[in-house]
Parts: structure tokens; C-alpha cells; sequence
């Protein structure tokens, strides 16, 4: 991509977390198209160094960096050891996410805390270490959350995983505000049903995964490479006026009634 582009990421650096698959790994893979070098953070090293070798393969430097995000205490080490690997992150894409499924009435607490605890409490630890340094060096920044249909609304038996990415919200929102002044921008894309393992409970259900895709406009369910140009877009400067945002990218799915 030519570097007069204002969708240009050369000479940026991106952590993606939740890189080993799915979105993170389609997004990983779209930033470095872009021109971005990145460090991917996820739980499984062999997936990883699979993604990391198509990132290098298109000319950009990974790094490779196994932690468990269920821990917010590690989120600075982390931070600390991508930047020692490839230079101070402009981009967090942060894509790991877990999610607890069980009626109403039978949700346990440990399910709400393991949710929060890695799809918000981590995703603002990431963001905060990120941002720390972008404050401190006086640079912009780009800081993109994947959120959820379930940032909005419900279904039953997500109640756990529900409460987290509305939490998320609230972390995107935040940084966007006291952040915006310092050139800083937080947005999150909300996803509708992707085909991804977090959603195989749904799809690998016949009548769940007809139910689903007779509820999209667009009759389709997403893929994961789907949300690599969206993240794109957020990272560049061609969305440099948009913070504060929850883009649903849903196949129509919020639009209808």
C-alpha cells in the first residue's frame, strides 16, 4: 500500500490479542497488509508462530507472545515485552474473548468475573499500558475493541458474556473522551454471528443456525476476514475524526426490526 494513503500503515506497529484465530487472526493478518508490523498475543504458541509466519511472509516483523488475558496483572509485561520486540504500539486491536453460557437462574458469579475478566477488565489493562506510553512519547494512536450484537441486546442464556461486552462500552467510551485531546481514539466493531469456535454452539446447531441467518438482511453469517478491513480503516487516518464509536458490522442485523 502506498504510503500517501490515508489507509497506509506503514511505519506503525499493532498488538493484536486473540491472534491465534478467528477475528484476531484475520486482523492480524490485515493490519500487516496494510503495512504494519505485529505483535500477537494469544494462549496457544503453535497457532501463533502459523500466524506470525503470514505476517512475515508479507514483509513485516512479528513477534510472538503467549499470556493468558484472563489475568489483568499481566497486561503491562505484555505491552512491555511487544514494544521491546517491535517499537511503541499505535494499534491495539484487542480480539480475545471468552464466554459462559447458562440460563438465567442457574448463572453462577465466577462466570460473570471469568467474562469481565478477560472481555473488559483485561481489554482496559491492554489499552491502559498501551496508552500509558502514547501519552508519555506524545503520539497518536489507534485503540480498536472487538465488542458484540450482545453489546446492545440480549439472548437467553448469555447473560455472562452480555454483561461484559456492554462493559466494554464503557471502556471505549472513556478512553475516547479523556483521550481524544491527546490525539488518542478508542472504537470498538461489533460483530453480528461469526462463523468462529466462540459462536459453534450456534451454528453446529441446525435449527439455532437457520433461526440466525433468517434473521440477517444479508442472509449470511460473517466471517473473520470480513472485520480486517473495518480494523483497517480504524487503525489509518482515514477514520481519524471517529472516536467514542460502536460500529455494528451485522449484516443488518440492528437495523431490523
Amino acid at each position: 500500500m502506498q504510503a500517501s494513503s490515508p489507509f497506509s500503515l506503514l511505519g506503525r506497529r499493532a498488538l493484536v490479542t486473540g491472534a491465534s484465530r478467528g477475528i484476531g487472526r484475520a486482523c492480524a493478518i490485515g493490519l500487516a497488509e496494510a503495512g504494519a508490523d505485529v505483535a500477537l498475543v494469544a494462549r496457544d504458541r503453535a497457532a501463533l508462530e502459523r500466524v506470525a509466519g503470514e505476517v512475515r511472509s508479507l514483509g513485516r516483523q512479528a513477534a510472538v507472545l503467549v499470556t493468558d488475558l484472563a489475568r489483568s496483572v499481566k497486561a503491562a509485561g505484555v505491552v512491555a515485552e511487544a514494544e521491546k520486540a517491535i517499537g511503541t504500539i499505535d494499534i491495539l486491536l484487542y480480539a480475545a474473548g471468552v464466554t459462559r453460557r447458562a440460563p438465567a437462574g442457574e448463572v453462577q458469579p465466577e462466570q460473570i468475573d471469568e467474562c469481565l475478566a478477560v472481555n473488559a477488565k483485561s481489554a482496559f489493562a491492554i489499552a491502559q499500558a498501551v496508552g500509558r506510553r502514547l501519552l508519555a512519547e506524545h503520539r497518536p494512536g489507534s485503540l480498536i475493541f472487538i465488542a458484540s450484537l450482545m453489546s446492545r441486546g440480549a439472548r437467553p442464556t448469555t447473560i455472562p458474556y452480555g454483561i461484559s461486552k456492554m462493559a466494554l462500552t464503557g471502556v471505549v467510551r472513556g478512553l475516547a473522551v479523556e483521550w481524544a485531546p491527546h490525539g488518542i481514539r478508542a472504537n470498538a466493531i461489533a460483530p453480528g454471528y461469526v462463523r468462529t469456535d466462540l459462536a459453534s454452539v450456534v451454528y453446529n446447531d441446525p435449527m439455532l443456525r437457520e433461526w440466525v441467518t433468517s434473521r440477517i438482511p444479508q442472509g449470511r453469517w460473517q466471517e473473520p476476514d470480513d472485520f480486517a478491513p473495518i480494523a483497517v480503516f480504524l487503525a489509518s487516518d482515514a477514520s481519524r475524526v471517529i472516536t467514542g464509536q460502536i460500529i455494528f458490522a451485522d449484516g443488518g442485523w440492528t437495523a431490523a426490526l
